[in-house]
């Protein structure tokens, strides 16, 4: 019984579910340091089949990456975007960015840049679960690219269905 009880349910997640789930994690945050968090159409109408307890950490991983930086770099209008490029989901903020001496090191177990709260290990738990799905995440680094100046990552999802 305890072996049928904590077996993950793969199922279908869209875009718009991912959306909402982190909107909600993240709203009095956001809403308190004045964060604009948009999805678009494209994004909203993505899905993927696999577990959510796979995925949903990794949207809240990059987005609270994201949270950090914009606050921290005191940027103006802050601003997140969940969007979808070509065959790649694209979450991108408008923050400082990754240096590109970083850009190597970014999945690696235990890099961080974070002064506070940092323990470099969101990015590669990150990429992990995504693997375990047969899925590809990497930082976008060419500008032309990017969906805003800040950070951007890009996943390809194994079987997901986009629709542009």
């Amino acid at each position: 019984p305890l072996r049928m009880a904590g077996r993950p349910q793969p199922r279908n997640i869209g875009g718009d579910y991912i959306y909402e789930y982190v909107s909600e994690f993240f709203g009095r945050v956001m809403s308190a340091n004045s964060i604009d968090l948009v999805a678009t159409q494209s994004f909203k109408r993505f899905s993927v089949f696999d577990q959510p307890s796979r995925l949903l950490p990794v949207f809240v991983n990059l987005i609270n990456n994201s949270i950090y930086w914009l606050i921290n770099g005191y940027v103006e209008k802050p601003r997140i975007v969940l969007d979808v490029s070509g065959a790649e989901v694209i979450v991108a903020d408008n923050g400082p960015g990754v240096d590109e001496i970083d850009t190597k090191r970014l999945f690696s177990l235990f890099f961080t840049r974070k002064i506070e709260g940092g323990r470099g290990v969101g990015l590669y738990l990150s990429q992990a679960n995504l693997a375990a799905g047969g899925h590809v995440i990497r930082y976008v680094q060419d500008d032309d690219s990017k969906i805003l100046s800040g950070a951007n990552f890009a996943i390809k999802f194994r079987g997901a269905n986009i629709n542009e």
